[in-house]
C-alpha cells in the first residue's frame, strides 16, 4: 500500500518543486534546448532535468569546496557547477535551478554550456 502512494506523492512533489521554481522566474528547458539555443538561454534563470554523470568534487585555492557534473539526457550534456560537496552520484536523476552560460569566465579560464546551481534536488 505504501509503494502506491509513493510515485503519486513523489510526483506532486515534483509538479510542486517546478511550480515554485517557474514562479520565481525559471524556465524549464531540457538540455537538448539549451544547446540548441545556447544563446536564447544565455543568462537567464532554468529548471532542467536529467541524469548525473562524471562528479567531480573540488577544493578551489582559497579552500571553498565545489563540484561539477555532467547533466545528460541521452546523448547531449551540459556542465553543472555548484558549491559545497556532492550529494548525488554517477547515474541519479536530478532537477537543476539555476542559470545557464553559454559562455563563463572565471579568471584564466573559459567554461562553455555551464548550469550554475543554486539547488540540485535528487529524484
Amino acid at each position: 500500500m505504501k509503494r502506491r502512494l509513493l510515485v503519486p506523492l513523489t510526483a506532486l512533489a515534483l509538479v510542486l518543486w517546478a511550480a515554485s521554481a517557474l514562479a520565481a522566474g525559471a524556465d524549464l528547458v531540457t538540455v537538448k534546448e539549451l544547446l540548441a539555443e545556447p544563446d536564447k538561454w544565455h543568462g537567464r534563470a532554468v529548471v532542467v532535468t536529467g541524469n548525473v554523470g562524471k562528479v567531480e568534487p573540488r577544493t578551489s585555492q582559497r579552500g571553498n569546496a565545489y563540484y561539477t557534473f555532467r547533466l545528460s539526457d541521452g546523448p547531449r550534456s551540459v556542465t553543472v557547477f555548484s558549491y559545497g560537496t556532492p550529494e548525488l552520484r554517477d547515474g541519479n536523476r536530478v532537477n537543476v535551478e539555476g542559470t545557464f552560460l553559454k559562455v563563463n569566465r572565471v579568471g584564466k579560464y573559459t567554461f562553455q554550456n555551464q548550469v550554475n546551481a543554486v539547488r540540485i534536488r535528487v529524484l
